[in-house]
């Protein structure tokens, strides 16, 4: 059987084609010869016998259908087209048809007509999707105001440097630019055909891209939190002139994370008014996952960069001069691991949780105190010449020194807080990365599309072509 990989490259269309248009004219059901078992998340599971609601029969082996509410894709080769002069009727619950081999529906249910119109289902779906645009309007309209009326007036003041201005605006430019594209597209895709407007897969494929973007805006934004707050005072005074305030400064900085977790509810909207057959319903299902994912990753990724920030701003070591610490340049990874010293004496506890920093060419081991935000150095190792291995069926990292002797290992928790580490440290240049380590963030094997795997994303973009310039998350 092909790869989940390999079947989305055909099925999703790249980002220079216009979603394909599979409306049907009467809803298609079909019968399983087989039981299918699917081993990714956006694949359907059945039994034999069980009757699904086609929502999409592309070419390449792979039809999309809807199942018990859910929707995922499955081999056309296990199940059989059920012709109209055989379909029946549905039960109350309105469950999936029931079908015996004779033609006869099994059980004692309620015989209702299969086609029947539902037009308070379309009448609610129509009201989702216009309170849709006009929220996703409203915030296009404010952040562009934002960026014209706030800071574009800061950078005229000539009043801060243009370094402090790339840190206070960041790429929110590029955020708007993308905004602004995606809710054309989404317009023009209802104003030709509300009932059939494909907004989860125009979402779903906006998403690596607006991933890419607001990993960059969130990587940035404590930084320009902590500028205006430590400079606030000179701030206000700017503000002032330009008849803003603080608050208003800081609540318009983080207008795109408020507006990003609008998704997956707005999604889960506009499914619930969906026929199940409808060709949109599949991606509109994977859209809202993926966006929940996106959400929870710029959340967690802001707190670890307020970590960063916090140690490398007001952050004690003892061991280690405040000017020393500098000079290791940028953060680029730091969590609580429980770290095994290899190297320890039999007297010295071997395995003890230790907060672990990761810079471009050095790791610094730190026991944690009482104290906030206080710490004492144990061991500072250079990565040059390094090695970094992954113990066989364990989440443990081991950094190994040239001979193959092992200098340390990270017992990690979980998959997600292993891989965050594997890519850390992929971009340490004097660092070695096995392959081994290295098919955890660039094999094209069968994939989850949810994106607890922060790379997850990069990969099936990559396999779908699209137009992306830059993926390095």
């Amino acid at each position: 059987m092909e790869s989940s990989g390999e079947r989305f490259h055909e099925v999703i269309p790249s980002s220079s084609d216009s979603i394909p248009n599979t409306q049907q004219t009467s809803t298609v059901y079909a019968r399983a010869n087989h039981a299918f078992k699917g081993r990714n998340n956006d694949e359907l599971s059945f039994r034999k016998g069980d009757v699904i609601a086609i929502t999409q029969q592309l070419e390449g082996g792979w039809w999309e259908g809807t199942l018990h509410s859910y929707t995922g894709w499955f081999p056309s080769n296990y199940v059989t087209i059920i012709p109209e002069s055989e379909r029946f009727l549905r039960s109350r619950s309105n469950g999936p048809p029931v079908l015996n081999g004779d033609g006869t529906s099994s059980g004692s249910t309620k015989e209702t007509p299969l086609f029947s119109s539902d037009t308070s289902r379309q009448a609610y779906r129509e009201q989702v999707m216009k309170s849709f645009l006009e929220a996703e309007l409203k915030y296009v309209d404010s952040v562009t105001k934002f960026s014209d009326d706030t800071l574009a007036r800061i950078k005229d003041s000539k009043k801060i440097s243009e370094k402090d201005f790339q840190i206070l605006a960041g790429n929110l430019q590029l955020l708007i630019t993308h905004q602004h594209q995606l809710l054309s597209d989404i317009k023009e895709a209802v104003d030709e055909d509300p009932t059939n407007a494909r907004i989860g897969g125009l979402l779903l494929k906006a998403a690596p891209n607006l991933r890419h973007l607001l990993r960059l805006y969130c990587q940035n934004h404590p930084k320009a939190v902590d500028l205006i707050l430590r400079n606030k005072n000179f701030y206000e005074e700017i503000l002032k002139e330009i008849d803003c305030s603080l608050k208003n400064l800081i609540s318009g900085l983080s207008h795109p994370f408020r507006h990003l977790e609008t998704y997956p509810s707005m999604l889960n909207e506009l499914e619930r008014g969906m026929h199940e057959a409808h060709p949109d319903r599949g991606d509109t299902q994977r859209a809202a996952a993926v966006f929940r994912e996106i959400a929870n990753y710029c959340g967690t990724l802001r707190k670890q960069k307020e970590m960063q920030l916090e140690l490398l701003t007001s952050g004690s070591i003892d061991g280690l001069p405040s000017e020393e610490l500098k000079k290791l340049g940028e953060i680029s990874y730091m969590s609580i691991v429980s770290v095994d010293d290899v190297r320890a004496s039999v007297e010295e506890e071997l395995s003890c949780d230790r907060c672990v920093v990761l810079f471009p060419t050095t790791i610094l081991i730190l026991e944690i105190t009482s104290n906030v935000n206080s710490y004492i150095m144990k061991k500072r190792i250079s990565l040059d010449k390094l090695t970094l291995k992954k113990a066989e069926n364990k989440t443990t990292l081991i950094l190994c020194n040239a001979d193959g002797s092992s200098e340390i290992a990270m017992n990690l928790l979980s998959n997600d807080e292993l891989q965050r580490w594997v890519e850390a440290f992929s971009c340490c240049t004097n660092l070695t990365v096995t392959d081994y380590c290295c098919d955890l963030i660039s094999s094209f094997g069968p994939q989850k599309i949810d994106i607890s795997n922060m790379h997850n994303m990069t990969k099936i973009a990559l396999r779908f072509k699209f137009n992306i310039t830059l993926f390095d998350w």
